[in-house]
C-alpha cells in the first residue's frame, strides 16, 4: 500500500490518493510525516477513497517554526487543476497542531465544507483559535477530544460557543490515541456522515 504519488512543496511532503471531486485534506500533527506512525494516515487515505471514492491529500507538518499555508493551498489547487476538477468539494481532517493549521488555512481562501479537528490544542493562543472558528460560521466543525488529552479540561470553553461546532468526547483516548489506531482512523469517516 502506498500513495498514488507524492510531491514536495517548500519542505512539506504531500501524499496523494486519487479519487473524485470530493477532496479530503489531512494535516498531521507537528513533526509528523504524511504516512504517519504505523502508516495511519496512509491507511486513512486509502480507506476514505475505498469507502467514499474521494481524493485525499495528506500533508506533513515539519517542526520548523514556519507557517505553510500557501504551500498547502498550492497543493490543493495544483491537484484540482491537474485532475480537471471543476467544482471541488473540500473537507479537512487535522490532528493536534495540524487542526490549528487547517483553521488558519481558511484565512488564505480555502473553504472547507466540513472539518474534523482532533485534540486541537486549546491552551496555546486560545484567542486565535476562537477567532478562526468565528470567521467560518458556515463550515460544519466537529472537535474531537480524548478524555486523557491535555486540552480536554478546556473543552467547556468551546462547547456551545459556536453554532457550527459540535464536540465529540472519546473515553480513554490520550493525545495520540495510543493503542487506539483503528478508532483514530475511523474518525475520518465523520466527514461524510450526516
Amino acid at each position: 500500500m502506498n500513495f498514488d504519488y507524492t510531491l514536495q512543496i517548500e519542505n512539506i511532503d504531500y501524499g496523494f490518493v486519487k479519487g473524485d471531486g470530493k477532496i479530503v485534506f489531512i494535516k498531521v500533527g507537528l513533526g509528523g510525516s504524511c504516512s504517519g506512525y504505523e502508516n495511519k494516515y496512509l491507511t486513512m487515505a486509502q480507506g476514505l477513497r475505498t469507502k467514499y471514492s474521494c481524493s485525499v491529500i495528506v500533508a506533513s507538518n515539519p517542526n520548523d517554526g514556519k507557517d505553510h499555508f500557501e504551500a498547502d493551498k498550492q497543493a490543493i489547487e495544483q491537484y484540482v487543476l491537474e485532475n480537471g476538477i471543476h467544482s471541488p468539494r473540500l473537507f479537512f481532517f487535522g490532528h493536534s497542531n495540524g487542526s490549528i493549521k487547517g483553521l488558519a488555512l481558511t484565512e488564505v481562501g480555502v473553504a472547507f465544507e466540513k472539518m474534523i479537528l482532533v485534540n486541537m490544542p486549546l491552551m496555546i493562543n486560545f484567542h486565535k483559535t476562537k477567532a478562526y472558528l468565528a470567521a467560518i460560521p458556515k463550515t460544519e466543525i466537529i472537535a474531537v477530544y480524548g478524555e486523557l488529552d491535555p486540552s480536554f479540561r478546556y473543552v467547556p470553553f468551546l462547547s456551545g460557543k459556536f453554532q457550527n461546532l459540535n464536540v465529540l468526547k472519546i473515553p480513554k483516548a490520550n493525545h495520540n490515541f495510543a493503542g487506539m489506531r483503528t478508532e483514530f482512523i475511523d474518525l475520518s469517516e465523520l466527514l461524510f456522515e450526516t
